[in-house]
């Protein structure tokens, strides 16, 4: 009885167990396929780029003085004014130099009259004066126009000119106060264009050259590049630094960059690479593996990549493990795994008809189908004679 018991119970495990593997048979058929999305591999070509940190510098920079001592009269303009050259800037007061030239004008006048009469009476009576009285008298009249001269240039020196197109910064003197012809009234910049100073190792040399095109930014602007040549390597390297100092002059008619700003400075190299190009989005990292999805018209599989340099346009370089044509998963990739079934949501037809995504579908199904079948109808007898055979026991023992 009790052998005819463990063998009933067998036949109940049995069944079980196959009617177990008739529905995970069935799970995998029934299932639908994970959509995703996929993107053609391709390459972008890389420079090697030089970058460094460098100095935004007023390309010309003076402190504007007078010529002459007296009282600030005018000023015509205020800090932050841009001006162009040749304008007024500020003037200082005048009268005295103005009554000074007057006399000097009189005495022109006269010294002339008197040469002038002289010159008529010699012409009437050509021994009335000597040529001697003559000529001093020339002289006389020659001085006082050189005087009267000199008297009309002065002027100049009680007005602030400027010497180029720039803005004011840091007016130092107020209306009706007293300076000297050594006192700085206002620095003028020039800052359009405006220059760039940085320094490059002595092994970077070999890749600047003047004339080249470099990028520049700036944490002010983080978004914009602004672009400059190299007018400037310097002959000698800097003997505390052991690096050459390098000038570039930059564009700057919107006026952002200012003097005293630190910029980055990307000067591009002549050698240039060309590498395949993903979304950074796409990139699985697994410890220190790294690797995307790729789809090859069936299913999927993982593939190991090398990263390269990330571009400012959300790509990454792939050093190794993928090359152009490759169908590279973009989405729908967190849910993948290697026997994944799935389907491409934005195939495109004309690039994959080598495997056309109806036909693998059917090829799982007449396998797990025809085993759960026969199964099941098996298994219901066998559960109905152990029922049955358990009750004769049970009689039996009663």
């Amino acid at each position: 009885m009790n052998s005819k018991g463990r063998v009933l119970s067998s036949m109940l495990l049995v069944s079980c167990s196959l009617t177990a593997l008739s529905s995970l048979a069935e799970e995998p058929a029934n299932k639908a396929p994970t959509p995703i999305k996929i993107q053609d591999v391709k390459n972008r070509q890389f420079n090697q780029d030089m970058q460094e940190v460098g100095k935004i510098t007023a390309v010309d920079s003076t402190a504007l003085t007078f010529s002459a001592s007296e009282i600030l009269q005018k000023k015509y303009f205020k800090d932050g004014a841009y001006v162009k050259k040749g304008e007024v800037i500020a003037a200082l007061d005048n009268t005295q130099a103005k009554a000074e030239l007057r006399k000097s004008q009189t005495q022109y006048k006269i010294e002339q009259s008197k040469l002038q009469r002289m010159l008529a009476l010699v012409k009437k009576q050509p021994d009335s004066i000597s040529k001697q009285d003559i000529e001093n008298q020339q002289l006389q009249a020659h001085l006082a126009k050189v005087d009267e001269q000199q008297k009309q240039d002065s002027l100049s020196n009680y007005e602030l000119i400027a010497p180029f197109n720039g803005q004011l910064t840091n007016f130092k003197y107020s209306i009706g106060s007293r300076v000297s012809d050594s006192d700085t009234i206002v620095t003028i910049i020039k800052n359009d264009p405006v220059e760039v100073d940085y320094s490059i190792s002595q092994k970077e040399l070999a890749d600047a050259k003047v004339g080249q095109k470099v990028t520049i930014t700036v944490d002010a602007y983080k978004d914009k590049n602004f672009t400059g040549d190299v007018n400037y390597i310097a002959p000698l390297v800097d003997q505390s630094s052991g690096r050459i100092d390098v000038h570039a002059v930059v564009e700057n008619s919107d006026k952002l960059l200012v003097p005293g700003m630190f910029a980055k400075v990307t000067e591009r190299s002549h050698d240039s690479h060309t590498f395949p190009i993903v979304p950074q989005t796409v990139i699985v990292v697994d410890g220190e593996q790294r690797y995307v999805w790729l789809y090859d018209g069936k299913g999927v599989s993982k593939q190991t990549v090398a990263l390269g340099e990330n571009t400012n346009d959300g790509f990454v370089a792939i050093t190794k493990g993928l090359k152009v044509g490759d169908h590279v998963v973009v989405s729908g990739q967190q849910n993948l795994n290697t026997n994944s079934n799935v389907k491409v949501e934005n195939q495109d037809k004309s690039k994959l008809t080598a495997q056309p995504q109806p036909q693998p579908q059917p090829q799982p199904q007449p396998q797990p189908q025809p085993q759960p079948q026969p199964t099941k109808e098996k298994a219901t007898p066998k559960s109905s004679s152990a029922k049955q055979a358990k009750g004769d026991v049970n009689n039996e023992a009663a």
